[in-house]
């Protein structure tokens, strides 16, 4: 029996791919899709056969002014910084609780490191 999860991989990478391009870019979707489909093509001969894992990158997603917030918070100051970047409370809790666990896994160490 034929293992379909590649193909339904490479299919989802193209659209993942075109839908990113037309959001950040002037690119027409036609365009996108000829494009999407040359990067899924070099990954596929680049990486084809290969099992990987694809990181979350924490390091990489906090944004700008999530990481002033960050910077910012005292540890009381949830509703000063909720109105001054007119945010909820809630998405305050959330920015502070990610950059927490990013500042957590950077000072980590690494238990196998020579």
């Amino acid at each position: 029996m034929a293992d379909n999860r590649a193909a339904e991989l490479i299919v989802d990478l193209e659209e993942q791919l075109v839908a990113c391009l037309v959001s950040v870019s002037t690119v027409d979707r036609q365009t996108a899709k000829v494009a999407a489909k040359q990067v899924s093509q070099h990954i596929s001969k680049h990486w084809g056969g290969q099992l990987l894992y694809i990181p979350k990158n924490q390091a990489g997603i906090l944004s700008a002014r999530d990481a002033e917030i960050w910077q910012k918070f005292d540890g009381r100051n949830h509703a000063a910084l909720a109105q001054e970047y007119d945010l909820s409370m809630q998405q305050i809790y959330t920015i502070v609780r990610e950059a927490m666990a990013i500042a957590r896994a950077k000072n980590q160490q690494d238990l196998f490191a020579g």
